[in-house]
Formats: C-alpha cells, sequence, structure tokens
C-alpha cells in the first residue's frame, strides 16, 4: 500500500455523553485509540476523573449481590 493509499486517522475533539458509566468509559477508550481527544462530561460541562469513575464502577460491582 502506498501513501495515497492509505487514510489518515480521525483526530480531534470527541466528548461523550452516557447514563451508563461503563459505556461512557469504554467508549472514550475506543475513542482514543482511533486517534480522538476523548473525555467525559458530567452535565455541567465539567470533566469525570476517569480514574474514580473507574474505582466507582469496580466497587458498585463488589457490592452487588450474587444470584
Amino acid at each position: 500500500m502506498n501513501s495515497a493509499d492509505e487514510k489518515a486517522a480521525p483526530s480531534g475533539p470527541a466528548k461523550v455523553r452516557s447514563d451508563d458509566p461503563k459505556h461512557a468509559l469504554g467508549l472514550a477508550q475506543y475513542l482514543r485509540t482511533i486517534g480522538y481527544d476523548a473525555w467525559i462530561e458530567d452535565t455541567n460541562g465539567n470533566a469525570i476523573d476517569e480514574k474514580a469513575l473507574q474505582m466507582a464502577i469496580k466497587s458498585r460491582h463488589e457490592d452487588a449481590p450474587s444470584s
């Protein structure tokens, strides 16, 4: 494949909006892998601390009753 056949990866900002924290994290991570500068915002437009969000999801999962 020569350079004329190659397509440039997308780039630029991408905000993630979702009511599902796991979905938002996964989508933000995916968008970064394909070249976007992605972040998660709350309803007020403030950036979310993704590490804290991951810890909260993990904690909630561990606290969930097993079936």
